[in-house]
């Protein structure tokens, strides 16, 4: 939400008309209102500047301005609807168009210079007018031959790796204007994975999308999308179970979460009261989103180029390192599968130089899931205490006859698919549980059990 409410205007005059701009400008700058933007637009006889004025909003309940436009989404609708032509195509014929009719200006301008009945101060003010059309023309030229360029196409030619598109109902939530606003959010996130992860993902790119339903996000990954929800401005969100006893009204919204399946009620921010859990607000519900994605999609997030900068940082201490294991006896490829199988299991890659030195040590391994196995153990103190709460570690043991009915569905090679199983299994009752091997229950640790399937 803004701090402060605005009102919008919009004025046209003809481009060739510079006094009559002029005028506009003084007029409206003497009432109150800056400039906004300024657009050339075509109408059926000739082109208009399209004035965009804004100031804030007024006391007074009336006005005579009836163009007037008092919404907080206004800049985000007239940018899109002042986007450039969405297509090289497009943008061509709208040049060669203005082009077309830039040359009937001139036309028209030469046949009124060859009148005889011109004054002097006519014919000066005509021929000045001439220079600045045939200048205008030139630069249409030039626009043109720029736009029909291959050099062109190659420019447009781009990725956008982490999208999040947003509908128009929800567009507030980027909104710099805003105390509490996503792109603050997205730092926060990047920062935080940065230092509990030493993963730093990717620049995000925010969009407005027309595809998307009332109060919609989405989250594409090179845009395949991977979540479609919805978020609510004005609203805190809180999962049904941290709110008992508390009765649900015809003003909340009661959802299922996507990324949890628990029940999410979303309640009218004015109803939270102080002493409650805090909840989740709509930017906090997408930046959640944002980091769970980030991590579970990690595979397909992080390039070579991420890859590459891990490298680096053990090149910086220890080349010897890098020289023994890159590329005879583990390929890129094996290395970010190894680093991303770390993440996604929320395993901190931040010490990179060390876990370069458990590749070294365990380069004897017959496979890369065998050698993910040994680093992880390699790494289970590091594990153990980022989960450790007072030096205690609470767990849930899986008995002898629960694991050998999980194992009777799946052959003696198939542990991955054994423990991705019992993940799935945990998850119902605990969500996103860290699946440990015994050997990880490292001795530093206090380990409770509480409780045994």
């Amino acid at each position: 939400m803004y701090n402060k409410k605005m009102q919008y205007v919009i004025k046209s005059v003809p481009t060739d008309d510079k006094q009559g701009l002029e005028d506009l400008l003084n007029q409206m700058s003497e009432e109150g209102w800056d400039l906004y933007t300024m657009h050339e637009v075509e109408t059926d006889s000739s082109f208009d500047f399209n004035c965009i004025f804004m100031r804030q909003k007024q006391d007074e309940e009336q006005t005579d301005l009836d163009d007037i436009v008092n919404i907080t989404s206004f800049k985000y609708r007239m940018e899109k609807m002042l986007a450039a032509p969405s297509s090289p195509y497009a943008s061509c014929k709208e040049i060669q168009l203005k082009i077309s009719n830039q040359k009937e200006r001139i036309k028209k301008i030469k046949s009124q210079l060859e009148s005889d009945n011109l004054s002097m101060n006519e014919k000066n003010r005509l021929n000045t007018q001439m220079s600045d059309e045939l200048k205008q023309l030139e630069s249409l030229k030039q626009s043109l031959v720029s736009e029909i360029s291959p050099d062109a196409m190659f420019a447009t030619i781009k990725e956008e790796k982490f999208v999040v598109n947003l509908s128009e109902e929800i567009l507030e939530v980027i909104s710099m204007e805003a105390n509490d606003n996503l792109l603050a959010e997205t730092v926060k996130i990047r920062q935080k994975l940065a230092d509990s992860l030493g993963y730093v993902i990717p620049h995000i790119y925010f969009h407005n999308s027309d595809e998307l339903n009332q109060n919609e996000f989405s989250i594409k990954i090179h845009d395949i999308e991977v979540l479609r929800t919805v978020a609510f401005p004005g609203y805190v969100a809180y999962y049904r179970d941290e709110l008992k006893g508390y009765k649900v009204t015809q003003d909340d919204i009661v959802l299922n979460d996507e990324i949890t399946g628990k029940k999410l009620i979303w309640i009218p921010q004015q109803k939270v009261k102080d002493f409650w859990l805090h909840g989740m607000t709509a930017v906090e519900y997408i930046g959640r989103a944002i980091e769970t994605i980030a991590v579970e999609e990690v595979s397909d997030i992080m390039d070579y180029g991420d890859v590459n900068k891990y490298v680096e940082k053990v090149l910086e201490t220890n080349s010897f390192l890098v020289d023994n294991i890159l590329p005879d006896f583990m390929a890129a490829s094996d290395l970010k599968y190894l680093l991303t199988c770390l993440i996604r299991e929320h395993v901190s890659v931040k010490n990179i130089v060390y876990i370069f030195e458990k590749i070294n040590d365990y380069a004897g391994e017959p496979t890369k899931e065998d050698l993910l196995d040994k680093v992880r153990l390699a790494l289970s103190k590091h594990i153990i205490k980022d989960l450790a709460v007072d030096g205690e570690l609470k767990v849930i043991e899986f008995s002898d006859e629960t694991l050998e009915k999980i194992y009777a569905f799946f052959g003696e090679d198939e542990e991955e698919n054994v423990i991705r199983m019992v993940f799935v299994i945990m998850n119902e009752f605990v969500p996103n549980p860290t699946v440990l091997a015994h050997e990880e229950l490292v001795s530093e640790c206090d380990i409770k059990f509480i409780g045994k399937v």
